[in-house]
């Protein structure tokens, strides 16, 4: 009887200690994604070099949170080399695909900037949208997106809820699924969370 104690102790002890180190490997992968993330804020005059190492960032911090990921491809035509779409990355969130779009723009997002994602997530059969922007969003582009709403889930998120999530060593995963039920739940594709 002690043995099995003993035992069930030291089981339970070695559980705690992998939970330890899990937790603090997490924790180390996001503040360096933290700091890559900051990084960006200072390539003032290289913008495309900037936009690609957004989306690396933003696909490493979805894989630190345990978010099933597919980093950015583009679809050819079998018989061609033309690109007939350019995907940034594709989450897996509570079970459902998101086609995830990141841009980085010095002017608020606009209907045409946003249009071409929605084409993209109504072109996938039962996909959601996630639209990631360094700017703000225009008027008009929170309205299409909200109209959208009645077709498909999707959302838009600021890289200051992004940068204030890291800084207050917040959840991810929470920040996505509380924007996507504002979106379903209240048809508000723009809930702005900032603490």
């Amino acid at each position: 009887m002690r043995q099995e104690r003993d035992f069930e102790r030291e089981q339970t002890q070695a559980r705690h200690r992998e939970e330890q180190q899990q937790a603090v490997k997490k924790r180390n992968a996001i503040d360096d994604i933290k700091a890559r993330h900051f990084g960006l804020f200072s390539m003032g005059d290289r913008p495309q070099e900037r936009g690609k190492l957004l989306e690396s960032v933003l696909n490493d911090l979805f894989r630190a949170y345990g978010i099933h990921v597919k980093e950015n491809f583009v679809r050819k035509p079998l018989d061609g080399a033309t690109v007939l779409e350019q995907i940034d990355g594709v989450i897996e969130l509570a079970g459902k695909i998101h086609l995830v779009e990141m841009k980085w723009l010095k002017d608020p997002v606009g209907v045409a900037d946003f249009g071409p994602h929605l084409v993209r997530v109504m072109g996938r059969a039962d996909a959601s949208g996630i639209f990631i922007s360094n700017s703000e969003f225009t008027q008009p582009a929170i309205t299409q997106c909200a109209e959208f709403l009645n077709h498909r889930t999707t959302f838009l998120c600021s890289l200051e809820e992004i940068v204030m999530l890291l800084q207050r060593q917040g959840d991810l995963v929470d920040l996505l699924k509380t924007k996507s039920h504002a979106a379903i739940i209240n048809k508000q594709p723009f809930l702005k969370i900032l603490n």
